[in-house]
């Protein structure tokens, strides 16, 4: 059987349906981790690439994974998540400054903050990743006033969900 690889271009992700409420860890947070870490190591150019291709579908499933992996990142005390789920969001839509990435910046955020990790020595990192215009999202996103960067404010908050700790929608 072949291996399954996320195409960011592909018009339907029938197999990401129901990725978000699945168990952490799941089969698919791999296949994920794998996208994201080529793109990671492929630096801007490849975000560039992922960038000219993705269309709708795939950003709605890389939100969705930046939403677990800011979970996990809690769960397993992995600040590199973190650099993940920003690398997803730019690709999944902070680069237009999406209403959904921005919704997610709030996780990846309060992640940081529960791991004791400076917000803005992982943007700076990840800077280095995404380049333009990813970069210049990531420092709007510190400009934003505390109040309109929390879970609560954004529509999430934090619970257990009997295997780890989890962020739920709840608006």
């Amino acid at each position: 059987m072949s291996r399954m690889t996320f195409d960011p271009g592909a018009p339907h992700q029938r197999r990401f349906a129901h990725y978000g409420p699945a168990p952490i860890p799941a089969a698919r947070d791999t296949e994920m981790d794998e996208f994201i870490d080529a793109v990671w190591r492929g630096g801007e150019t490849a975000v560039y690439t992922a960038l000219a291709a993705v269309a709708e579908p795939g950003r709605r499933v890389l939100c969705t994974y930046a939403e677990r992996l800011a979970a996990r990142a809690v769960r397993n005390e992995t600040p590199e998540d973190l650099m993940r789920a920003l690398i997803a969001l730019v690709i999944g839509g902070l680069d237009q400054n999406t209403p959904e990435t921005l919704m997610c910046m709030a996780l990846v955020e309060d992640a940081a903050r529960r791991l004791n990790y400076d917000l803005a020595e992982l943007f700076e990192e990840t800077s280095g990743v995404v380049g333009h215009p990813g970069t210049v999202h990531l420092v709007q996103w510190l400009s934003r006033r505390p109040e309109d960067r929390t879970l609560t404010c954004m529509g999430f908050e934090a619970r257990n969900d009997g295997s780890g700790f989890r962020y739920y929608w709840v608006a």
